[in-house]
């Protein structure tokens, strides 16, 4: 039994993990082999609220142990899964550093850091210390995404990935869905920004390829769209029990394993999109992701980074 402790609670994902992983009203889990066996809360309102305090998530989910300091948990658990939602996951690698100090495996909720050069530090100490980490937008582990994988119009000529929300926090689901499908290789981004909507195109090496929609003005859900020499393949992201689902099976698999199931570079690079979208838009020009993060990703731009 992979036993897991929630570090942080004013997210809807400290519920939805929990009942997951301990069931729902007496129902039986949804991931096997695995249970959260202690809670930490830092009282902060996250960026959509309170949500649950630790004491109450504890009671509806049969959760053994809550803990006053997050390093109460260390020697208890198997699991880390830092959850933390204040101002976006500006706690996340403060919260994660210990555990990954002494060992622990750790899921780190999206945003991994507001900065990219924090994610590339919590990645190096994980390496460091031989422990696995993960972080990602639950989205890359959507089912629905497997028809644009298998189907997928032939070979890619542009993908559109649309979402709700602002760019960084939310719209890490439609980069992450994006390149769950296109693979790694983005070397450049420029983003078109207005209090309604962000348009972003993300380039490799062989010019735009994905064109990413944050909208704040339309109802949107999270919608795919791949097009190539065959045709058109749509597909939208609907079923967020299943993904959330794949995701907590990814992280207990990596507890039991100790291969965390998502590379270091995969996760950079969609950190380094959202930075360079960020600074695309504020500078009102391309910006390539050898310039967020020039001593991690390759730059295989024709010309090299002038």
């Amino acid at each position: 039994m992979i036993r897991v402790g929630i570090v942080g609670t004013n997210t809807s994902h400290a519920g939805v993990f929990a009942g997951l992983l301990n069931g729902v009203d007496g129902g039986p889990p949804q991931v096997e082999d695995a249970r959260v066996v202690g809670v930490w809360s830092s009282g902060k309102e996250g960026l959509s609220g309170m949500h649950s305090a630790a004491p109450e998530l504890a009671g509806t989910y049969r959760i053994d142990r809550v803990a006053t300091e997050p390093s109460e948990l260390i020697g208890t658990i198997d699991l880390a899964l830092i959850l933390d939602d204040f101002d976006g996951g500006a706690l996340h690698p403060e919260l994660a550093r210990p555990f990954l100090e002494a060992g622990v495996p750790t899921y780190v909720d999206k945003p991994m850091a507001l900065a990219v050069d924090e994610a590339v530090a919590l990645f190096t100490l994980a390496e460091e210390k031989s422990t696995p980490l993960m972080s990602c937008s639950a989205l890359r582990f959507a089912s629905e995404l497997d028809v644009l994988r298998q189907d997928g119009a032939g070979e890619l000529s542009t993908l559109v990935s649309v979402g709700p929300g602002d760019w960084y926090n939310y719209g890490i689901h439609a980069v992450e869905a994006a390149l769950a499908v296109r693979g790694p290789g983005a070397t450049q981004v420029q983003q078109f920004s207005s209090a309604d909507r962000d348009i972003t195109v993300i380039e490799d090496e062989t010019g735009p390829r994905i064109v990413v929609g944050t909208l704040r003005d339309a109802r949107a859900g999270f919608h795919l769209t791949s097009y190539g020499p065959q045709g058109v393949v749509q597909t939208e992201v609907a079923d967020y029990q299943s993904f959330y689902a794949n995701t907590m099976s990814a992280a207990v698999g990596m507890a039991r394993t100790g291969t965390a199931p998502i590379d270091r570079q995969a996760t950079l690079e969609v950190l380094a999109i959202l930075a360079a979208g960020q600074r695309s838009a504020t500078i009102g020009a391309p910006v390539r992701l050898t310039d967020v993060l020039p001593d991690v990703m390759p730059d295989a731009m024709p010309g090299g980074n002038e």
